[in-house]
């Protein structure tokens, strides 16, 4: 009996001070983290392990991503992995451009910042990953894109371009 119960209590202890360090922000395993100021999602290696630390502020969906030196930051809530079937990996994420009106009702500008050359591939997601939307078009800098057949609904964007990408959440109305 005496071995049964050390055997519980010291089980109980390793327990706890796992878990304690598990929520100590100045944990090297903190996975998780939820802010009132900042939002965002980013994996990062430590000691041959990988982490994903992700923050919300309270967003339906991605409201933005960032690039800066070795990380990428998605702004937002905390988001299922569907983005990171849509998201490809071997594809920087650095395409500059900008989407509106947002929300939208049928037509919508993709406005690039950098020149664009070779097709522009526009393709939408529903929030839970599935392919609504696939269209290539020519290079331009300002491309118009039709949205009629999607329902009102909040969606994934993703457009390539000059072997770069832009995800956007969008919003139709």
């Amino acid at each position: 009996m005496k071995q049964k119960l050390l055997f519980i209590t010291t089980l109980l202890l390793v327990f706890l001070t796992q878990f304690t360090e598990a929520q100590s922000t100045r944990s090297d395993y903190l996975v998780r983290s939820t802010t009132g100021v900042l939002g965002g999602s980013v994996t990062t290696s430590q000691n041959n392990n990988s982490y994903t630390v992700q923050q919300s502020i309270g967003q339906t969906s991605v409201i933005g991503t960032f690039k800066n030196n070795a990380y990428t930051i998605r702004q937002g809530f905390i988001q299922p992995d569907v983005l990171a079937t849509i998201v490809n990996k071997n594809i920087s994420l650095d395409l500059e451009a900008s989407f509106y009106p947002n929300p939208f009702v049928d037509t919508v500008t993709i406005a690039f910042t950098e020149p664009i050359t070779g097709k522009v591939a526009v393709v939408v997601f529903d929030m839970l990953g599935r392919l609504v939307f696939s269209n290539t078009y020519n290079a331009e800098q300002n491309l118009q894109v039709q949205f009629k057949n999607l329902s009102v609904a909040d969606y994934i964007l993703k457009v390539t371009a000059n072997n770069k990408q832009f995800v956007k959440s969008i919003i139709k109305k």
